[in-house]
């Protein structure tokens, strides 16, 4: 796909994530036990043979920064194209404040490095969906139907949550997209986008000048929805498993999707790698009074408590005969001695002293913020 390249879309418009992304964009929020949620669309877009990729930031992208660094566990340290980091050209509004208001001033922010860049088409993706997948069958696709605009969609159960929060299509048996609808309380159809798209360079450089210049913000309703009668829009099924992580729920019920082995295998071990930057640490130690069931445990740990149904990240320290079930630890938190824990999404180095009981519900996980003291 030397003729395309990619532009991830990192911001937390839509998500609802509360302290979670109180510090943090949504596409550096870590998963998984040692990724990071952007890691797939940037893995998928390498996978795809695309060596020209922009990162548009719009907040709170330090810690992406500090992931994804030079681009080099993706191969993106490249002297001709490789990964660009955008950080966010703002506009004043009407009171002389900061303004970015969506997806359109995000790529405004981006013009520059699409006039630079000379690949034809453009991947434009959101940081925050979970797939394995490479552009190349929607490409073709794409130039088969003749589209301007080709989005990527799945298709969810109708009492699917996630449905209700996406952008649905109605798509003709040829593929047309025929109707646009975008958070609907109760969508008529099944077809939920994925935040992904193609389009030519060129014209999208058009359509977000001209969106920008009428004060639009939106890339769904005031570019794809705005211009359905003028251009052609086509949509691509993907049928692999995928989620689009944009509230607490999502992300708690993704993260213990990885614990079912066929999902795991699907997303890691497949042709298309995850790749993610490395920190090399030693083994896991597990000690006497150690129990694990059912867990996806990182190394640089040290387990002497039971742990079960949980994904537990680099460097914790679990204590003796304490309890952790169905829960999230992230990177170096300590849970000392004979505490309990179910239902927890726990952030990065928090401490939680002896005899702590922290309970939740499967569908309201309890979230202790970063670097919390208990």
């Amino acid at each position: 796909m030397k003729d395309t390249m990619g532009i991830i879309l990192t911001r937390n418009q839509e998500v609802r994530l509360n302290e979670l992304t109180e510090i943090r964009d949504v596409s550096a929020l870590p998963f998984g036990g040692r990724y990071r949620l952007i890691d797939f669309v940037l893995s998928n877009m390498v996978n795809s043979g695309i060596i020209n990729v922009g990162i548009a930031t719009q907040f709170n992208y330090s810690s992406l920064m500090d992931h994804v660094g030079t681009g080099k566990p993706w191969d993106l340290n490249r002297k001709a194209y490789g990964l660009f980091f955008l950080p966010p050209q703002v506009r004043l509004d009407v009171r002389g404040g900061v303004s970015v208001s969506g997806d359109v001033d995000i790529l405004h922010g981006v013009l520059t490095y699409l006039h630079r860049s000379r690949q034809k088409y453009v991947v434009v993706a959101s940081g925050n969906v979970v797939c394995s997948m490479t552009f190349d069958a929607a490409l073709e696709a794409h130039k088969a139907s003749g589209a301007d605009i080709t989005v990527i969609y799945t298709n969810l159960a109708e009492n699917d949550e996630q449905l209700s929060r996406s952008t649905t299509y109605c798509i003709d048996d040829s593929g047309r997209v025929k109707n646009i609808y975008h958070n609907q309380p109760n969508p008529k159809y099944t077809a939920a986008g994925m935040d992904m798209y193609i389009i030519e360079r060129a014209l999208l450089q058009s359509l977000i000048e001209e969106a920008y210049a009428k004060g639009s913000h939106d890339f769904i309703t005031d570019i794809l929805a705005a211009n359905m009668n003028y251009y052609n829009i086509y949509a691509y099924r993907y049928d692999g498993f995928v989620s689009k992580v944009d509230s607490i729920r999502t992300y708690y019920n993704t993260s213990m999707n990885m614990l079912d082995t066929r999902i795991r295998h699907e997303l890691f071990e497949g042709s298309t790698p995850i790749y993610t930057k490395v920190k090399d640490q030693v083994p896991t130690k597990y000690l006497s009074n150690a129990k694990v069931k059912n867990s996806l445990i990182a190394d640089g740990c040290v387990i002497d408590g039971t742990v079960e149904n949980s994904i537990i990240f680099r460097g914790v320290h679990i204590g003796k005969d304490t309890v952790v079930k169905n829960s999230i630890v992230m990177q170096t938190t300590i849970i000392q001695d004979k505490c309990d824990l179910e239902n927890v999404v726990i952030d990065k180095e928090c401490t939680l002293r002896s005899g702590k009981r922290l309970i939740g519900q499967p569908n309201f996980p309890f979230i202790l913020p970063k670097r919390t003291l208990i």
